[in-house]
């Protein structure tokens, strides 16, 4: 399920770190709408996997130091997700939510409105797409000073994102798809390396153009629940062209 929600801003500026202040929103939302469910994907286990993504758009913005300066006062929040009851969920939170302002640094955000927005269905077995939020292409070992960033014009970084494209398939998917994900193929048609605040940590991400080949449904996957890592984090969202 796809939804595009529109978030007005009660003064200009927005903390730079803007992935973190949306994770927060959508724990609010969760957890006021429903505390089993946000245990379930927050609590019960630790770094749980999650199959949705989302991305900001800011329109005519200015990036200053520590801040995000937008003059027209509003955000777009896009949000995807690959499974049928976390897009529900979300939108009855965020109707649950509607009219209780969310307070975020020096600002205070509140839900204008929210929108269901159509999903291409895929048949063919090729798509090209671009990012809404950047990709991230990471290998991680289990300890922060242990983790590594590729760009994905970089033979590891292409590497490193299809051995978290495979992480992911195999445990949506299972062992069955290990045959289909060899046919996996993706083509850097343009990228650019960008520098995204993560919880004080700034992470080398990539805004793209791919080309990719794969089984319907993977791809199907791919397009609904994000691509790389930190999807649920803000990261990897993408739209067909």
């Amino acid at each position: 399920m796809r939804f595009s929600v529109e978030l007005e801003l009660e003064n200009e500026l927005f903390p730079k770190d803007k992935n973190r202040v949306i994770l927060s929103f959508l724990k609010r939302n969760f957890s006021n709408y429903d505390m089993d469910f946000y245990k379930r994907m927050y609590e019960d286990e630790v770094n749980k996997p999650k199959d949705y993504c989302f991305a900001l758009y800011m329109g005519r913005c200015e990036f200053l130091r520590d801040e995000i300066k937008i003059p027209d006062k509003k955000v777009i929040l896009n949000f995807s997700s690959y499974n049928l009851e976390d897009g529900v969920y979300f939108y009855n939170s965020i109707l649950e939510n509607k009219k209780d302002p969310f307070k975020i640094k020096n600002n205070t955000m509140k839900i204008s409105g929210i929108r269901m927005i159509k999903e291409q269905v895929i048949k063919e077995e090729s798509i090209i797409v671009k990012t809404l939020s950047p990709i991230v292409a990471r290998k991680h070992t289990g300890d922060n000073k242990e983790t590594w960033y590729y760009s994905l014009e970089e033979k590891n970084g292409k590497e490193q994102l299809n051995y978290n494209i495979k992480e992911n398939l195999l445990r949506v998917f299972g062992k069955e798809v290990e045959y289909d994900f060899k046919d996996l193929e993706i083509n850097i048609l343009k990228n650019k390396i960008v520098k995204v605040k993560n919880y004080n940590i700034v992470i080398p991400s990539n805004i793209a153009i791919l080309e990719i080949k794969a089984k319907p449904y993977i791809l199907d996957y791919l397009y609904k629940a994000g691509l790389g890592s930190k999807k649920s984090q803000g990261f990897g969202m993408l739209d067909i062209i």
